[in-house]
């Protein structure tokens, strides 16, 4: 196999693991039993699997399962433990929903989720079950779901010409398409039909007849049927892919790339859903894009709200949403295609009134004439856009505005025309006509179309009545006047529309340029400023004016997450309950969002280098504003900044604390080497005089050589100490020099125990080998010193007639050996700071004074200078502790050198 077609191991790897890699949680597998309608047997096929997996010991349980009174359904969910379901009360009734949070505090292997499209009571987490399904994935939980083919979301429109009814439950296909694993249970039409007519399929009460006339119709079931067949062989085309490129086999090119546009027209769902299916069909990536021209400062709330709506349904179907700014949008959308590199774009198109055909041109018609090998793919509406009422308001939007307005649209007529009367005998009165054509481009510019046009019609009159002879009539004499009057009603329209349009275009510049003002200034301020108090106080103080919010900071710290400031912290139960979500899943919530939407503030994510350091959270201080999407991606860059900044303090406090502790430690070992090295000598000369005394016990009272006794052994303790503070010093500071030679571990056990047999008193003393050990690769005098610092620790911490059991064994390329104990084992928590210096375990049953505490820190040195590791742990019977290190094992020599 060449180099170029060896399989890629890191995508093989993404394949089969689903433990995240590294320090990433273990996200569950989700299971759809997949079909073309109701009763074809999800649930039965579900809970027969679910059978098998408990007879395997795994921990199944039930979280939800719509049996609808059928004996066989039932009989299955025998033996399956039941979780209770969750009631919330809404407007005085019970409704029981799916226990979220029962679940995630039961941990169970496997959930079983019935019903993947439901929507849940008002009140709950999450609008939708399938969202509860994301938390429980997130949270390590395997999960099995149920899904018709009718409830994918790109499949909805044609669901609904087909059958007549429109599928409000729906599921995005890239949570479909995610799945682990899909299982397609399908049965034959017929069947099916003769299950309904037996009563075994589940409808609506009542809804009997009406369902079997409409829904299951036998052509209706069979294309229900091919679109699941259809979908689960996308499926197991996409997963070949994966394979293939993951084995370096035919790696799918992606020749295309699709831009859909979107606007407020209805006709944009339906677009949607068919760039999604177009999208899959060609494995081609695809964009949703949102060109905001001065025509969105015309929408109305309701208009707005429809584009947030669809932009939100192509991002559930796996489209990159991108919004564009613009003047010309047919020049803008074509340049941006052309930039990033799209081959398609998909627009809609509405036949234009008969009217107007003359002076517009179709946005789909200038995108062809203007594409230049880019292809146009244009649906056609087949149905009205709105109702007429709507349709009506729509087309006079651009000239609705406040009484008032067309109040001083009126006065600035009558004050150009004031303006003008000193000179009506001295200038021609067509020069005159340019003082109400300003009046118009002010009015224009100020108040919008509406106005201006209202200007633009009154000008005519007013100019006859007031510079046309016969003054103060609306005759006049000379007919040429005629066409002055049509010129000037013409100009005055055209010059207030472009003025008009002009300064929408302006006002939409600023409201860019205030964006952009905002972000620059708070990337300063936050890029000036040290520490978290100083970090979270310039955040609210750039964000809470400019977007008339109330900004609170929960700041993540070892106490939990704390308020900053203090007395913005949300005091209701749901906002906390949102701000804890948000830190546990690093996902937004709170309001205008799919996650506790019923918060009153939105709830964001401080996230820098895949660590959450808190949670920003906005509430508007006017109770009715909902956020735009284009304001919730402002926020989201604004978090990003928040986040990055407290990053920044903390890597900061770290260094300066590392550097601190850095100084420190060299400090220390600089004193530990002078006074062990100055304390040596003086040692050793008091050692050697007290032996010389000791010799001469014939010549000294009994007393004397007592005490002489008891000098020696508090100097052999003392030299002990200095030597540990000298091989201490020399570990932390890095000149320790190893003297690596191949030992057998049973001449090191030999040798330390030979040191330790006259402090043991009464303790038992026992060495176990396993099998045949290997050689090691040690230096020999400083692992018996970790063998003669362990065997005397545990002496200290056992009675004087305990047992102390020494194991070796292999493991692996490593030598492994214990050395437990029967005393009284370590405290919770003391099993890592037992290895520090100074620190001694202080065991319940032992009053006895503990060592120096440089014994446990000198052996990991030592220990970690060959390349094992070294832990401590209480002994599974409760009784006693062990402590385990490793060491390396000789490489076996190659047969040809033997």
């Amino acid at each position: 196999m060449s180099p170029d077609t060896r399989p890629d191991p890191d995508k093989l790897l993404a394949l089969v693991r689903h433990d995240g890699g590294e320090g990433v949680p273990r996200r569950g597998r989700l299971k759809v039993f997949f079909g073309a309608s109701a009763g074809v047997g999800k649930t039965y096929a579900m809970l027969s699997e679910a059978r098998l997996r408990l007879r395997d010991g795994v921990d199944v349980v039930s979280g939800v399962i719509e049996h609808h009174g059928r004996r066989e359904t039932q009989a299955l969910m025998e033996g399956i433990p039941v979780l209770p379901m969750l009631e919330i009360d809404h407007r005085g009734i019970r409704l029981t929903e799916f226990d979220l949070d029962g679940v995630l505090a039961r941990r169970p292997g496997l959930v079983l989720v019935d019903e993947f499209a439901h929507t849940n009571a008002p009140g709950s987490r999450h609008p939708k079950r399938w969202q509860d399904v994301e938390e429980l994935l997130d949270n390590g939980i395997d999960v099995y779901t149920t899904l018709n083919v009718q409830h994918l979301e790109s499949v909805n429109d044609q669901v609904a010409r087909l059958t007549g009814v429109w599928v409000r439950e729906t599921v995005p296909d890239t949570i479909f398409e995610a799945a682990d694993d899909i299982a397609l249970v399908d049965i034959p039409s017929d069947e099916l039909l003769k299950r309904l007519a037996d009563g075994k399929v589940y409808v609506a009460e009542g809804a009997n007849t009406r369902a079997a006339e409409n829904f299951f119709k036998k052509s209706n079931l069979l294309v229900l049927r091919e679109m699941a067949l259809r979908r689960t062989a996308e499926r197991v085309d996409a997963q070949s892919d994966e394979l293939n490129a993951a084995m370096g086999q035919n790696e799918a090119q992606l020749g295309h790339k699709i831009m859909l546009l979107i606007g407020p027209d209805p006709l944009s769902t339906r677009l949607i859903r068919h760039a999604k299916r177009m999208a899959a069909r060609g494995r081609a990536p695809w964009f949703a894009v949102y060109l905001q021209s001065d025509r969105h400062e015309t929408l109305n709330e309701k208009s707005r709200a429809r584009v947030e709506q669809y932009l939100r349904l192509a991002e559930n179907l796996g489209a990159q949403v991108v919004r564009l700014s613009g003047a010309q949008p047919a020049r803008d959308i074509l340049t941006y295609a052309r930039q990033n590199g799209f081959t398609r774009i998909m627009v809609g198109h509405r036949r234009i009134r008969w009217w107007l055909k003359p002076f517009r041109t179709a946005f789909a018609q200038q995108l062809i004439e203007n594409s230049d090998g880019i292809e146009i793919s244009v649906i056609n509406g087949d149905v009205a856009p709105y109702s007429v009422t709507e349709n009506v308001a729509s087309s006079l939007r651009p000239f609705i505005a406040r009484p008032i307005d067309y109040g001083v649209a009126s006065a600035a007529v009558a004050l150009a025309t004031l303006a003008g009367l000193p000179f009506r005998d001295k200038t021609p009165s067509d020069n005159l006509t340019m003082l109400y054509l300003t009046a118009v481009v002010i009015v224009a510019a100020r108040l919008g179309l509406g106005p201006s046009v209202v200007a633009s019609i009154l000008s005519v009159p007013a100019f006859n009545f007031f510079f046309a002879e016969p003054y103060y009539t609306f005759n006049f004499y000379d007919s040429y006047y005629y066409i002055t009057f049509v010129f000037m009603l013409v100009t005055s329209l055209v010059v207030g529309s472009l003025t008009a349009r002009l300064s929408r275009h302006a006002r939409q510049v600023s409201e860019r340029e205030r964006e952009t003002q905002i972000l620059y200034g708070l990337t300063r301020a936050l890029s000036s400023v040290r520490g978290v108090d100083r970090i979270c106080e310039v955040a609210i103080s750039h964000l809470s004016a400019p977007y008339n919010l109330a900004v609170s900071l929960f700041v993540d710290s070892p106490e939990g997450l704390g308020c900053i400031p203090k007395s913005a912290g949300p005091e209701d139960m749901k906002e906390m309950s949102a701000v804890r979500w948000v830190a546990t899943n690093t996902q937004m919530a709170g309001r205008d969002t799919d996650t506790l939407p019923s918060a009153s503030g939105l709830y964001l994510p401080l996230q820098a280098e895949n660590e959450t350091l808190g949670v920003m959270g906005l509430t508007p201080n006017g109770n009715g504003r909902r956020f735009t999407g284009s304001e919730i991606l402002q926020f989201e860059t604004f978090a990003s900044l928040v986040a990055g900044a407290l990053q920044r303090a903390r890597r900061s406090d770290e260094a300066e604390r590392s550097k601190v502790e850095s100084e420190n430690e060299r400090l220390r070992n600089v004193l530990l080497s002078s006074l062990s090295h100055d304390l040596r000598t003086p040692l050793t000369v008091m050692n050697g005089s007290v032996s010389l005394l000791l010799k001469m016990r014939k010549e000294l009272p009994r007393k004397a050589m007592d005490e002489l006794t008891g000098l020696w052994g508090q100097l052999i303790r003392l030299q002990k100490f200095v030597g540990n503070l000298l091989n201490m010093a020399a570990i932390t500071s890095g000149k320790m020099t190893l003297n690596f030679q191949p030992y057998m571990i049973q001449e090191i056990i030999g040798a330390a125990l030979s040191q330790v047999q006259s402090t043991k008193e009464n303790r038992q003393l026992r060495t176990q080998i396993v099998g045949n050990l290997p050689m090691v690769q040690i230096d020999g005098g400083l692992v018996e010193q970790v063998f003669v610092n362990l065997l005397e620790n545990a002496f200290q911490h056992t009675a004087s007639d305990g047992e102390i059991v020494i194991t070796a064994e292999r493991d692996a390329d490593r030598l492994r050996i214990r050395i437990s104990d029967n005393g009284a084992g370590l405290k919770t928590g003391d099993e890592a700071r037992i290895f520090e210096q100074f620190q001694t375990a202080q065991t319940l049953s032992s009053d006895r004074a503990g060592g120096t505490g440089l014994g446990l820190a000198i052996c990991r040195g030592i220990v970690q200078a060959h390349g094992g590791m070294i832990y401590a742990r209480n002994n599974s019977d409760k009784t006693g502790a062990s402590f385990i290190f490793t060491l390396p094992i000789v490489p076996e020599m190659p047969k040809e050198i033997l």
